[in-house]
């Protein structure tokens, strides 16, 4: 559970300051993971509040799945972000006043101790799975993560794999140049065809059918290792994590590829946190893709899963790309409205919300779509009267 060290001025991940010790609770947070608020994030949220500003510094984020929320907090929550069901960003500020972050060198402070044995147990369990097997490489996507990861083994001289997707975003490829000229060791497996032309032969990947995964990652990255080890067994270590999804939560250290029969995965990063990963990019001052100035995640640019509210801050952050994502429908589908429910009064068809009222649940009504009022967000479910 997530402390706050007031000595430090900083959030203790375990809830115990690696320099002071005890902490107060941070007694609101209920996620699984924290992180940094991005720069674009606090300009849009210091452009729409009033009487409050975000400072310098850092700020954690949390996502509360039950309102479908996400919270901008300290040691005590400061501000509400919600995206309405037609894609606007509403805003409900908790506090007054002009709020500074937390210190960097603080926040290692207090963390230090958990840093330093998440970094040494990936050490060890890497090496000891190196010792069945000379045949590894590190798979390398320009992520915050696989930096982390390519870090933390460059003792073992391991070659990083970037697979070209054709859809990363501008600044994944320009930060992939720039490692190539100071000296990392980074390998390109890219996709034969692009994903616009298997997009006219395929319709847009869905949840059921995410076919670009299988020809713009596995396939290149299958060719890669055919060429370089052919079938013989390799390993490739990853950096997938836990709380990045529901289906890594039961994830193990070493898995089998679904996809590619002679690839072992490893996975040394799966308890971290992301708070975890920044704390040691900061710390040992690790490069970082510029990508993480918009969004807190990177990725092809056309995903399509879960990412709604990325899709939102791309209309400010890349214009272009979000046209394109306008063009293929996509904006229109990740953020869908719902019909409201009607029915027949005195001979005429009449929404039911304005008859019965709204009912609010997971912070918008379950009838006709509807966001809740920012004073029912923290409201159980409950039907209001119309007005």
């Amino acid at each position: 559970m997530y402390g706050w060290c007031d000595k430090c001025e900083a959030i203790a991940l375990e809830g115990m300051c690696s320099e002071h010790g005890a902490t107060k609770p941070i007694s609101m947070i209920n996620s699984v993971d924290l992180r940094p608020l991005t720069k674009l994030e606090k300009q849009l949220l210091n452009d729409r509040m009033e009487r409050m500003e975000l400072g310098n510094g850092i700020f954690a984020v949390y996502g509360d799945r039950v309102y479908r929320r996400k919270i901008v907090t300290l040691d005590r929550p400061l501000v509400e972000v919600k995206l309405t069901n037609d894609g606007q960003l509403a805003v409900n500020q908790l506090a007054t006043g002009k709020i500074e972050g937390m210190n960097i060198g603080s926040i290692f402070n207090a963390n230090r101790d958990r840093i330093e044995r998440l970094t040494e147990t990936v050490k060890s369990f890497s090496r000891w799975e190196l010792e069945s097997s000379e045949r590894a490489i590190i798979s390398f996507s320009g992520g915050k993560d696989s930096t982390v990861l390519s870090h933390l083994l460059s003792e073992f001289k391991l070659r990083n794999v970037f697979i070209d997707t054709t859809i990363e975003f501008p600044e994944t490829y320009m930060f992939i140049r720039q490692l190539q000229t100071q000296g990392w060791n980074i390998e390109i497996a890219k996709a034969k065809r692009s994903f616009f032309a298997l997009l006219k032969e395929n319709g847009y990947p869905k949840y059921d059918n995410r076919w670009c995964c299988k020809t713009q990652k596995f396939e290149p990255f299958r060719r890669y290792i055919d060429e370089h080890f052919g079938e013989e067994p390799i390993l490739v270590f990853s950096a997938e994590r836990r709380c990045e999804a529901l289906s890594r939560l039961d994830q193990p250290l070493r898995k089998k590829h679904k996809y590619i029969p002679n690839q072992n995965t490893i996975q040394p990063l799966l308890d971290w946190l992301t708070m975890d990963i920044w704390i040691y990019t900061w710390k040992n001052r690790l490069p970082i893709n510029e990508l993480y100035g918009y969004y807190d995640r990177g990725g092809c640019w056309t995903c399509p899963f879960g990412l709604r509210y990325r899709i939102f801050l791309m209309k400010c952050a890349h214009p272009k790309l979000y046209g394109v994502l306008e063009k293929v429908g996509l904006t229109s589908r990740a953020i869908v409205k719902k019909k409201p429910c009607a029915m027949n009064v005195g001979g005429r068809v009449v929404k039911t919300c304005d008859v019965y009222g709204h009912f609010y649940k997971n912070g918008s009504c379950f009838r006709c779509g509807s966001p809740a009022p920012l004073s029912e967000v923290l409201q159980p479910a409950v039907a209001t009267s119309p007005q």
